[in-house]
């Protein structure tokens, strides 16, 4: 009975399987296995009627039909010709649907990525083209390409990008689109996230508003770091000092950053508006110079900053002094030292004068050339004096400024001037319930009489579009005037008709500076802590030395000279500024110079400026030293 029970279950197992439900919903392989087998089938069975050779030969090509001889080959013939083009009908229909099933998984983002190698990107926003660009910049540099996986939540977005996406735009990038729920771990294995080199997630578009943006970001976060194996994975990857690039953006909500930080146990960088890009920007609404400069040395085109391994000179510099170093080394220059110290913590040492290479530190340099850079030991004296004639610079600084509009934060500005220009920028900064005041003739003469060193227009971008063209409008002849204006814009197209327009004004792009910042940071996770230190006004910073009021002209001659002279005065020489605002790093020639662009230890000549920090200023720096 037992053996009748087995037969009986095995007979009703092998019935289900050839109905036509199961057949469409098989696999493709399943499906041409199962046509194969019944062509096996039919040919077998049909050879005693016309020989086996004949049975196939008819099946495989009708043409051989001819070879049938006699009424029963013929009708059998007939036969097999007609169930073997119904067959091969089949296989080209499994075949045809199986490459539209795949071509709508291309289009769709549902396919995986199996290499290793690349950098991944999670959700998209306005951000997302503009990294892109800077990536591509850096492929081409160097000669490759590089492979991007893009990940995002919906089928919406996909089709979106890819009709947006102009191949020409990133010819140096190999892109990957694809879509999946973010919150299941298997969506990442399938884009084979344990092989990336970075791990970047933007903070998404579209979302009801910022405090749901950040939820959906803390809960990728969540998904990635609960995973025990891939967790041990970015640890070991930490500990080998090889470490993925893995960052996540948030809006400027603290709750939210301070939840990052402690999920991520410093596994994942925490991007937020409001620290080292919040910090650049409000020292760029007191000088535009800042601005570019950052905007400049983020990109990675022209002069960047880069770690280099002093091995790569294949001399012993170990144990030589900065002072030896800096002079020594050509084709860029040198800014510091990055290590780990005794304890096996990170540091970063800029402006080193006085202190000795050791053997667990690399080089920073500013250069546009990484690889032309050379060392060339001089029996010169390193000894360096001071010079009275120079005065250091200092951060904080007094300045007339004006502000219209509180659209965006003014961040830690008052940082960067002094007590009396900060209560100055209290009694300038106006703020109408009705747009048309900003438009008023009465208002325009107000700024004009008011001898504002800059007019920063802190509106919404149409708004503030709209009154940038209006100031050039009435003002187009005034370049002293349009030359203080500062148009800070989040949307990058209304930010390139305003830069074409005119180049007499300044423009300030947010997200741009926040692309490079994140950009740079996706390649090398210590530049974050470059940045930081240099965005605010703790430790060392990028300075101003005003030619005639901090440095006598006759002093602004030679390239060389210059260098040591700033150098007695701790100083570190980077550039120079013209009448327009514009830098230019590492210049030789002085004749437009206006001004000496400097990294020195800070000076703040503001005392009371912790005192009349606000919480969230305060803040903000302390979550950054945390980072």
């Amino acid at each position: 009975m037992k053996i009748l029970d087995q037969i009986k279950g095995a007979w009703k197992k092998l019935r289900r399987l050839p109905t036509a439900e199961r057949f469409a919903l098989a696999p493709v392989w399943v499906q041409l296995v199962a046509i194969f087998i019944t062509s096996a089938v039919l040919i077998f069975m049909m050879a005693p009627f016309l020989s086996l050779r004949l049975a196939y030969m008819i099946f495989a090509d009708p043409a051989y039909y001819s070879e049938a001889k006699g009424p029963l080959q013929l009708v059998v013939g007939l036969l097999q010709v007609l169930l073997g083009m119904v067959l091969f009908s089949f296989i080209i229909s499994v075949l045809s649907a199986a490459l539209v099933k795949y071509i709508e998984n291309i289009r769709s983002g549902s396919l995986g990525f199996v290499r290793s190698g690349h950098m991944i990107f999670v959700n998209y926003n306005v951000k997302l083209p503009l990294i892109l660009d800077q990536l591509d910049i850096r492929a081409k540099e160097r000669s490759a390409t590089e492979e991007i996986v893009l990940l995002f939540s919906d089928i919406d977005t996909v089709a979106n990008f890819r009709n947006q996406m102009d191949p020409k735009r990133w010819k140096n990038l190999d892109i990957f689109v694809r879509q999946g729920d973010l919150m299941n771990f298997k969506t990442f294995e399938r884009i084979s996230v344990f092989e990336a080199l970075s791990l970047v997630i933007l903070l998404p578009d579209g979302a009801q508003s910022h405090f749901f943006a950040d939820n959906i970001n803390l809960k990728i976060l969540t998904t990635l770091v609960n995973n025990q194996q891939y967790r041990k994975h970015l640890e070991e990857r930490k500990a080998s000092r090889k470490p993925v690039k893995c960052s996540i953006e948030l809006s400027n909500n603290a709750d939210s950053r301070v939840i990052a930080q402690k999920m991520s146990q410093a596994l994942f960088t925490v991007i937020t508006p409001g620290d080292v890009i919040g910090s650049i920007l409000a020292r760029g609404k007191v000088d535009i110079v800042f601005y570019k400069v950052f905007f400049e040395v983020m990109a990675f085109d022209g002069s960047t900053i880069h770690f280099v391994n002093p091995q790569v000179f294949g001399l012993e510099l170990v144990g030589k002094s900065f002072e030896e170093l800096y002079f020594g080394f050509e084709g860029g220059t040198l800014l510091g030292y990055s290590g780990i110290n005794q304890a096996g913590e990170y540091r970063m040492r800029l402006c080193p004068f006085g202190q000795n290479l050791t053997s667990s530190d690399w080089l920073l340099f500013l250069t546009t050339k990484v690889n032309r850079i050379v060392f060339r030991p001089s029996d010169d004296s390193f000894k360096l004096e001071r010079l009275d004639d120079i005065i250091p610079p200092t951060e904080s600084v007094a300045k007339q400024i004006c502000v219209i509009g509180n659209h965006n934060p003014l961040g830690n500005i008052d940082d960067f001037i002094d007590v009396q220009s900060m209560r100055a920028l209290k009694e300038a900064h106006f703020v109408f319930d009705n747009q048309e005041e900003y438009f008023a003739d009465k208002f325009l003469q107000r700024l004009k009489s008011s001898n504002f060193e800059n007019i920063v227009v802190n509106l919404d971008d149409e708004t503030g579009f709209r009154l940038t063209m209006w100031l050039v409008s009435k003002e187009g002849e005034n370049d002293d005037f349009l030359k203080k204006i500062v148009t800070i814009l989040g949307d990058p197209v209304t930010e390139n008709l305003l830069s074409h327009y005119h180049l007499k004004f300044n423009t300030v792009l947010s997200h741009k500076l926040s692309a490079r910042y994140i950009a740079q940071i996706s390649f090398q996770k210590n530049l974050d802590r470059l940045f930081e230190e240099l965005a605010f006004p703790e430790g060392v910073e990028f300075n101003l030395l005003e030619i005639g009021k901090h440095i006598p002209h006759n002093l602004v001659n030679d390239r060389k000279e210059l260098t040591r002279l700033l150098a007695g005065q701790q100083l570190i020489y980077l550039g120079i500024v013209d009448e327009d605002k514009n830098v230019y790093f590492e210049s030789s020639n002085f004749t437009a110079a206006k001004q000496i662009l400097v990294l020195s230890q800070g000076g703040n000549e503001n005392p009371d400026s912790a005192k009349r920090a606000t919480p969230e200023s305060t803040i903000s720096k302390q979550k950054s030293v945390e980072l």
